[in-house]
C-alpha cells in the first residue's frame, strides 16, 4: 500500500441492521504519518458523514492505545459517542484485534473501549449530570419547537442543562415512543436564534419509559449550529440522561432508544462517576483514502 494511502471505513453506530443508527466515517492513520487538523478537516469535509473519527495508534503495531480525534464537515468537535463506537467496532471487529481492552486518548480525555458478546462494544465515559434551570422564554420556543404549544400544555415538562457537555435537556412525562418519533421539529428563524441566544450545543427531548415496554428512556436529539440537525443516535447525550434518570427515578441502568428516523439503541449503565455505553454497529463502507 503506498504511504500516502489511507484505510477508510463508514460505519453505522447503536445498530444491528445496514443504513440504521448513526452513520461515522473512521480513518486509520499509521503510527509514523503525522496529519495536522487541516487535512483532518478536508478529509472529513469531503467525506461529509455526520462524524468521522481519526485513528491513529501510539505504538508501531496495532495495540492497546490510541489517539482519537472527531471532526464533522465543518470543525474539529470535543465530544462525540457513536463515532468512538465506529472507531472500537473497525479496531475489534474489522481489524480483529487478539486483545478485547483498548483506550483512546481523546478531546474529553482517555475512553476505554472493550470488547463483549455477539460483536458488542462498551465504552466508558465520564458522567455529565445536568442542573435543573429556570425556564425563559427561549426555553419554550425550543420546547414548542418539536412538541407543539397545544401538545405541551398537556404534559408536564421540565428543563436541564449539563455545562459540561453543553447540551439542553428537555423531560417529557408521558409521552409514548411512536408520538415522540412523529413529531415534526419546526427549524424557524426564531427557534434557531433562542439557540443561539442560550449558546447551548444541542437539545436533547427525552421521555421515561413508562410505557415503553423493555425501553427505559426514549430520546430525539437536535444539534443548534448555524442550522438545526436531527442527530440520529447521540451517545454523549446519554452521559446527561444517565446521572438525571438515577436521580430522579432511581434507575442506575437503561435500555435506551433514539426514535429518529435512522433510530438506534444503547444500553446505558451508570458506575459513580463514570457511564458506560453498550452498543452494536455494522459495517457498510472499507475503502482507501487517496490523500
Amino acid at each position: 500500500m503506498s504511504p500516502s494511502v489511507l484505510r477508510f471505513f463508514i460505519i453505522d453506530a447503536f445498530t444491528k441492521k445496514s443504513f440504521g443508527g448513526n452513520a461515522a466515517g473512521v480513518v486509520l492513520v499509521p503510527h509514523w504519518r503525522d496529519i495536522d487538523h487541516n487535512t483532518m478537516q478536508s478529509i472529513a469535509s469531503e467525506i461529509n458523514l455526520p462524524m468521522t473519527a481519526f485513528v491513529r495508534p501510539t505504538t508501531k503495531e496495532l495495540g492497546k492505545k490510541y489517539t482519537l480525534l472527531w471532526f464533522n464537515s465543518m470543525e474539529k468537535v470535543a465530544f462525540c459517542g457513536h463515532a468512538t463506537l465506529a472507531a472500537a467496532h473497525v479496531l475489534f471487529n474489522i481489524l480483529d484485534l487478539d486483545i478485547d481492552a483498548i483506550e483512546f486518548d481523546s478531546p474529553v480525555g482517555l475512553v476505554p473501549a472493550c470488547r463483549g458478546e455477539d460483536d458488542a462494544i462498551t465504552l466508558c465515559f465520564s458522567s455529565n449530570p445536568p442542573e435543573k434551570v429556570q425556564p425563559t422564554n427561549n426555553h419554550y420556543l425550543l420546547l414548542h419547537a418539536l412538541v407543539g404549544e397545544q401538545l405541551a400544555a398537556t404534559r408536564e415538562v421540565a428543563f436541564y442543562y449539563s455545562r459540561t457537555v453543553n447540551d439542553l435537556l428537555i423531560l417529557i412525562e408521558t409521552m409514548a415512543e411512536q408520538e415522540l418519533a412523529s413529531l415534526q421539529f419546526n427549524s424557524s428563524p426564531a427557534v434557531a436564534e433562542a439557540s443561539r441566544e442560550l449558546g447551548i450545543r444541542s437539545v436533547v427531548y427525552v421521555t421515561p419509559g413508562v410505557s415503553h415496554g423493555d425501553k427505559d428512556s426514549i430520546t430525539r436529539v437536535f444539534n443548534t449550529g448555524s442550522s438545526v440537525t436531527e442527530d440520529q443516535v447521540t451517545g454523549s447525550a446519554h452521559t446527561v440522561i444517565a446521572p438525571l434518570f438515577s436521580t430522579l427515578f432511581g434507575k442506575s441502568t437503561l435500555q435506551a432508544r433514539q426514535c429518529s428516523p435512522r433510530g438506534g439503541d444503547m444500553k446505558v449503565d451508570l458506575h459513580g462517576d463514570s457511564v458506560l455505553i453498550t452498543g452494536s454497529a455494522v459495517t457498510i463502507v472499507e475503502g482507501t483514502l487517496l490523500s
